[in-house]
């Protein structure tokens, strides 16, 4: 694990994720390669493109260092498998018991008081009060995370292929 210094530039190849994490919470980012996902509603279902900078990220709900091995699955089959991702309805009460969630995009703004699974504007992802607030903005070869609450984030990257 490293620590984001000023500079909050990332590198991040195509093959690689990065695991962001703060008191024992974990969020993983993945290049979305400009793929297309699919997002299910009860009314419908959306494409979602993404641009081949863009960002795919899963957002841990739940304090366990065990999850990195899960929100790397996840990422490997959202990205090369196109799994498809179930929007809930606000109040559904299945969204009180998801440990994982995702969002896509250029920019991803992580937020506590969103309810997990439920919204379907993609730059806003849930998660716990520890990370909330983050930004993590998509860039050429990698990613810039920006903390408001200049937190002592830790960062570790790895292969993404399982």
């Amino acid at each position: 694990m490293s620590k984001l210094d000023d500079n909050n530039f990332i590198p991040l190849n195509n093959n690689e994720i990065v695991f962001i994490s703060y008191n024992g919470y974990f969020l993983g980012v993945v290049k979305s390669l400009g793929k297309s996902f699919l997002l299910e509603t009860e009314k419908e279902e959306i494409v979602l493109g993404t641009g081949k900078e863009d960002i795919l990220c899963a957002s841990s709900l739940i304090k366990d260092v065990k999850i990195k091995s899960i929100i790397k699955s996840n990422l490997y089959a959202l990205r090369e498998l196109s799994f498809p991702l179930i929007i809930l309805n606000k109040g559904h009460p299945a969204s009180k018991r998801l440990k994982l969630v995702f969002g896509f995009g250029e920019r991803i703004l992580l937020d506590s008081c969103i309810e997990a699974g439920t919204h379907p504007d993609q730059h806003l992802l849930c998660s716990m009060e520890d990370l909330s607030g983050i930004s993590i903005i998509a860039k050429q070869n990698g990613i810039e995370v920006f903390d408001p609450k200049k937190r002592k984030i830790e960062f570790e990257k790895c292969d993404i292929e399982i």
